[in-house]
C-alpha cells in the first residue's frame, strides 16, 4: 500500500519553509522590522543633522538655528536608542516563538505513531534536526528584519546623497543591488559547504547517540572498539568539513567587507573632490562622509545576511523538511479494516524482515512465550523499531495474529504492540500515572511495579504511588527510572510486548528479582526481550542470536552456552 504523506508536505522547498516560519510570527516581526527601520533611518539622519548644525548654526553664527538643530540632534539620538531597544524586544520574542512552533512540529512528526515509511531515523539525527537545525531555520527570520532595515538605510543614504550631489546618490542606489547580486552568486559555494558540513555533523551525532543507547550490548559483544573507531572517523570528517565551511565563510565575509569598503571610500573621495571645487559646503562634505560611514555597516551586514546567514538557514531547512515531509509507514485510514483483529489474542510472526541492517529475518512468538534476542546495537535498535511498528520495513512483514502492522491504524497500534525503548523517561504526574497513564488512573499499578522490582523504591517515597514526579524524574536515579519504565511497559494492555535492554541501568541483584518475576508479569503475552542480560535470557523459552542482521543461532540459554562460544562471550 502506498505510504501516506504528512500534512507538513504542503511545504515545497527550504526557502518556503524559512518564509513560512517567519510569517507564523509576523505579528512580532512586523513591528520589529518597523522599529529597526526607524533605528537605521535615525543612524542616517545623525550626520545629516550634524551637517545642518555646522552650516546653519556654526558657519552662519546663528545661535537660534544652532539651538534648534542641536535639539533635533538630541531627539534623533533618543529615537535611535528607543527604536533599537524596542526592536530587540519584538525580534527576540518573535524568533523564540517561531523556534518553539517549528520545534513542536518536528517533535510531533518524530513522535507520530505512524512512523517513517522511507528509512529508520536514529535518535541522534532526530535530536540534531529538532535542536540546531530548527534553531537555524527560526533564526532565518532575521533575514526579514535586519536586511529590510539595512536596505532602508541604503535607500535613505542614496536619497541624501542625491540631494547633495546626484552622481553619489545614484552610485549607492544602483550599485548596491548589483553588489548584492554578485555576492549572492559568490555565496552559492558557501551554501553547499554548509549543507555538507551539517550533514556530516548530524551523522556523527547519530553514531554517538546510538553507541550510548546500545553501550551495554556493544560491551557484551566486544564491539566498543569498532564503534569508537567508527565514531572517531565520522567526527574527524565533520571536523574537517566544519573547518572548510568556516574558512569559506571567513573568505566570504572578508571579500564582501573589502568590496564594500572600496565602494564607500570611492564615494567619500569623490565628495572630497566636490568640496574642494566648492560644489558642496563644508557641512555637506561632513554629511556625505558621515552618511557613507554609516551606510558601510548596513551594506556589509546585507552581504553577510544574504550569504552566510541564508546559507546556514537554507541548509538546515533542507534537513528539517526531510523529516517533516517523510512518508508515513502506515495510513491512519487503514484502521477501518483493522478493528476485529485487535480483540483477538495475537501471536507475533516475522517473515522475511529486511531493513537497513536486518536481512531476511524469520521467527514467531506464541502467546505466553518469552523469546530473547541477542544482537549488535544497530540490529537490536532497528528490530525494536520494526516490531513496534514505528518504521515500515522495505521488505518482509511483521504480523500480530495474522494482521500486518502496516495495515493497522496508527492511533490503535498501541493496543496491539508495546515496544518499550531503551531510554527511560518520566512525565509530569504521580508514580501511578507514570505507570498506567492519566486516563487510566483508576487502574492499579501495584502488580506492574512489583514485577519491575520498584516496590522497594515506593517504600522510600513520601506518598508512595501518589508521589509526584517531575518531567525528567529528577527525584529518581537512573536505575529507578528504568524500573518505572519497565513497569509502564508491563502494565500496558497490548498482547505483544517488546523490551529493549530493560535492565541496562539496574544492579545485578535487582536484575535477578526482575528476571524471577518476568514469567508471571508477561503471562498470556507474546514477549520479545532484546538484550544481553543472562538474568533475563535464562528465563526465556528460547533465544535468537543475530549476526550481521541474520539469524545465526537459536535455542535455549543453556543449549547456546554449551554449543556456541560466541553466545557465551556476548552475554558475559
Amino acid at each position: 500500500m502506498p505510504a501516506a504523506m504528512p500534512a507538513a508536505a504542503q511545504t515545497t522547498g527550504p526557502r518556503r519553509l524559512i518564509v513560512q516560519t517567519a510569517l507564523s510570527v509576523k505579528c512580532w516581526l512586523a513591528p520589529a522590522t518597523t522599529l529597526f527601520v526607524s533605528h537605521q533611518l535615525c543612524e542616517v539622519a545623525v550626520p545629516v543633522v550634524v551637517g545642518l548644525v555646522i552650516d546653519r548654526g556654526i558657519v552662519d553664527r546663528d545661535l537660534p538655528q544652532l539651538a534648534v538643530w542641536a535639539a533635533v540632534l538630541v531627539g534623533v539620538f533618543v529615537l535611535l536608542a528607543w527604536s533599537y531597544r524596542a526592536g530587540v524586544y519584538f525580534l527576540v520574542n518573535g524568533i523564540q516563538r517561531a523556534h518553539h512552533e517549528l520545534r513542536m512540529r518536528v517533535s510531533e512528526r518524530s513522535l507520530d505513531p505512524r512512523g517513517f515509511g522511507d528509512r529508520q531515523r536514529p535518535t541522534g539525527e532526530l535530536l540534531g534536526i529538532g535542536g540546531s537545525d530548527v534553531q537555524r531555520v527560526a533564526f532565518g527570520g532575521l533575514l526579514f528584519v535586519h536586511p529590510v532595515a539595512e536596505l532602508a538605510a541604503v535607500v535613505a543614504a542614496g536619497a541624501v546623497l542625491i540631494s547633495i550631489a546626484w552622481p553619489l546618490g545614484l552610485a549607492v542606489i544602483l550599485g548596491g543591488p548589483v553588489f548584492l547580486l554578485l555576492l549572492d552568486r559568490f555565496g552559492r559555494h558557501l551554501r553547499s559547504r554548509a549543507e555538507h558540513q551539517q550533514r556530516l555533523t548530524a551523522d556523527s551525532a547519530s553514531l554517538a547517540a546510538n553507541a550510548i543507547a546500545g553501550f551495554r550490548t556493544l560491551t557484551a559483544l566486544g564491539a566498543t572498539g569498532r564503534a569508537s573507531r567508527t565514531y572517531a572517523d565520522a567526527s574527524e570528517r565533520a571536523r574537517v568539513a566544519a573547518i572548510a565551511t568556516r574558512r569559506a565563510e571567513a573568505w566570504f565575509v572578508a571579500v564582501s567587507s573589502t568590496a564594500t569598503g572600496i565602494f564607500v571610500v570611492a564615494i567619500g573621495v569623490i565628495a572630497a573632490f566636490l568640496a574642494f571645487q566648492g560644489a558642496i559646503t563644508v557641512g555637506q562634505l561632513i554629511t556625505v562622509v558621515g552618511v557613507v560611514q554609516v551606510v558601510m555597516g548596513p551594506m556589509e551586514a546585507l552581504a553577510v545576511n544574504v550569504g552566510a546567514v541564508w546559507a546556514r538557514a537554507g541548509a538546515s531547512a533542507k534537513r528539517v523538511l526531510s523529516l517533516l515531509e517523510a512518508p508515513h509507514a502506515r495510513d491512519t485510514r487503514a484502521g477501518e479494516q483493522a478493528g476485529p483483529a485487535a480483540t483477538v489474542p495475537p501471536a507475533l510472526a516475522v517473515a522475511g524482515l529486511t531493513g537497513t541492517h536486518l536481512r531476511g529475518l524469520d521467527f514467531a512468538v506464541e502467546r505466553g512465550e518469552i523469546v530473547g534476542v541477542v544482537a549488535e546495537a544497530h540490529d537490536a535498535a532497528e528490530l525494536v523499531e520494526l516490531l513496534g511498528g514505528r518504521i515500515h520495513p522495505p521488505r518482509g512483514t511483521v504480523k500480530v495474529d495474522g494482521l500486518p502492522l502496516d495495515e493497522v491504524d496508527a492511533d490503535r497500534l498501541h493496543e496491539l504492540v508495546t515496544a518499550a525503548p531503551h531510554a527511560a523517561h518520566t512525565v509530569p504526574g504521580t508514580v501511578a500515572s507514570n505507570v498506567v497513564g492519566i486516563g487510566r488512573a483508576a487502574s492499579s499499578p501495584g502488580d506492574a511495579l512489583a514485577a519491575a522490582a520498584f516496590d522497594d523504591v515506593l517504600e522510600q517515597l513520601p506518598q508512595g504511588i501518589r508521589t509526584p514526579l517531575g518531567g525528567a524524574g529528577r527525584t529518581l536515579s537512573g536505575g529507578q527510572r528504568q524500573r518505572l519504565a519497565l513497569a509502564r511497559a508491563l502494565a500496558a494492555p497490548a498482547p505483544v510486548l517488546v523490551l529493549h535492554e530493560p535492565t541496562g541501568a539496574i544492579d545485578a541483584v535487582t536484575e535477578q528479582h526482575i528476571g524471577e518475576r518476568m514469567r508471571t508479569a508477561t503471562a498470556g503475552r507474546a514477549t520479545v526481550v532484546v538484550c544481553s542480560n543472562p538474568q533475563l535470557l535464562v528465563r526465556a523459552d528460547r533465544v535468537l542470536v543475530l549476526r550481521d542482521g541474520m539469524l545465526a543461532a537459536e535455542g535455549t540459554h543453556d543449549e547456546l552456552l554449551a554449543t556456541h562460544p560466541e553466545y557465551a562471550e556476548a552475554i558475559a
